[in-house]
């Protein structure tokens, strides 16, 4: 790539642009953002620090994503007014094309600019309409607003912290994703358009600088009690629920967002638990329990947040009255929608409106991947076939689709080393020899099932295994 190097006109420190053709870059020194004009080079003002938000890449590392090669530039520091978060900017093959790449919710995702065909006012948009972006459909999965709370690095645009961000994210087949970026009110819509990757397909080598805080730290520290937490996702968690005093801490700002009681049982699958299921590794970070009311009777259920370098997030949930499930994302642009809201059609399937209602979030212990609070309410409805359940769940701007498929506790216990008899939180049930057999049977039946959900579900990775999807990133060198 070709490079140009001169001064900062504020500090006076040597300032190298990676790229001939980037327009602006913060000096790392005086954090001023730099500007390149037909004059030469002129400050345009002082950015804001960044705040310490749990990120896996930074500015200066260089690796390959698929056969393409890498190198991060510029970082933008994002807020919704639940927490900052941060995308990337990026060139790919030695600087013949740019992206955006960011990491939201256990998932990855890469972008570019294209040209498209006219996108509606962002006042017009719903969840699940569909657009056509860059000659494909696509369907809205998220609406919301934002601003720019910082930059370091380069990039080919200017962006100025304190902008408004108004965006719509979107899904289409084969694990398409875009975003229209409507910028300020009046500004010109920008669309972005590309996918989301897994994990392992992305290998990177520790070149740009990180804070001692970000290389060394292992644990978590409780702002409420002052607590160590065991760091189990690395720097993918948002927020934490502390297992000593139960306070649910944001990361990134240290600060309580919730006071919780302090936990008086041991989840039926302990945090830092590790196992196999079907040949994926999996660990537990964390553990919520969620309720709702039927006819003004109160009804709850416990969800466990699994985690696994090749695979990404998954859950387990374990319902009073139906059992365990394992539960996987389901993409919106597969579903067939139009017979809504009786009928959801997916993969040639139908599944028919069993429930719908308010769930809450009435606990959480350990790390979780989005901006989580005691009392969040989403607005869900499950629809079955069979011992499926495709669940909608919708809430804050967001809607999301997925599969729960039921799994068999001695399974699980297998998996991850628990006792049999241990099947719910604090709570032990008998187990008859019979029941052992029965169970036994399921063990099979579950795997060959989720080997034909593995896929029919567009590569959710659990039949599979870890070994076809990469080594994963790479930090401090290869």
């Amino acid at each position: 790539m070709a490079t140009a190097t001169s001064t900062c006109p504020n500090c006076g420190a040597p300032i190298e642009f990676a790229l001939g053709s980037s327009l602006a870059k913060v000096c790392e020194y005086c954090r001023h953002t730099v500007v390149r004009s037909d004059r030469g080079l002129e400050r345009l003002g002082q950015v804001a620090d960044l705040a310490l938000t749990p990120a896996l890449i930074a500015v200066g590392d260089e690796g390959t994503l698929g056969q393409q090669t890498l190198r991060v530039l510029g970082r933008v520091q994002l807020d919704h007014g639940l927490g900052p978060w941060d995308e990337y900017f990026v060139a790919l093959d030695g600087g013949r094309s740019f992206a955006w790449l960011a990491y939201a919710q256990g998932q990855w995702f890469i972008t570019s600019r294209v040209d498209s065909e006219r996108v509606p006012e962002l006042e017009e948009l719903a969840l699940e309409r569909e657009l056509r972006l860059g000659g494909r459909p696509f369907f809205v999965s998220e609406i919301k607003r934002g601003r720019v709370v910082s930059t370091e690095g380069e990039f080919q645009e200017l962006i100025r912290p304190g902008a408004a961000r108004r965006y719509a994210d979107c899904r289409g087949l084969d694990n398409a994703f875009a975003t229209v970026d409507y910028g300020e009110v009046g500004a010109r819509v920008s669309v972005y358009v590309g996918w989301e990757f897994p994990e392992p397909a992305l290998e990177l080598t520790a070149l740009g600088p990180r804070s001692t805080h970000k290389v060394r730290a292992t644990t978590l520290r409780c702002p409420n009690c002052g607590g160590d937490i065991p760091k189990l996702s690395g720097e993918r968690a948002e927020r934490v629920g502390c297992p000593y005093c139960g306070a649910l801490s944001d990361i990134a700002e240290q600060r309580v967002i919730s006071a919780q009681e302090q936990a008086r049982a041991t989840p039926a699958i302990p945090l830092g638990n590790s196992g196999l299921l079907n040949g994926a590794s999996y660990t537990c970070i964390a553990y919520l329990r969620r309720g709702t009311s039927f006819e003004g009777e109160p009804y709850g259920w416990e969800e466990f947040l699994l985690w696994s370098q090749a695979i990404g997030f998954r859950w387990l949930v374990n319902d009073p009255e139906t059992g365990w499930a394992f539960v996987s994302p389901v993409n919106l642009a597969e579903l067939d929608r139009r017979a809504l809201p009786g009928q959801l059609g997916w993969h040639g399937r139908t599944f028919q409106l069993r429930n719908q209602n308010q769930a809450r979030v009435e606990y959480v212990l350990g790390e979780v991947y989005w901006k989580c609070s005691v009392g969040e309410a989403t607005s869900v409805a499950d629809y079955v076939d069979g011992d499926r359940v495709l669940s909608r769940e919708m809430g804050n701007g967001e809607v999301f689709y997925s599969l729960s498929t039921p799994v068999p506790w001695l399974v699980l216990a297998h998996a991850f080393g628990l006792a049999p008899g241990a099947s719910s939180s604090g709570g032990k049930k008998g187990c008859s020899w019979l029941l052992i057999a029965v169970v036994l049977v399921g063990m099979v039946a579950f795997v060959l099932l989720m080997q034909s959900c593995g896929s029919c579900s567009g590569g959710d990775g659990v039949s599979d295994g870890a070994s076809s999807r990469g080594t994963g990133v790479f930090y401090g060198g290869k």
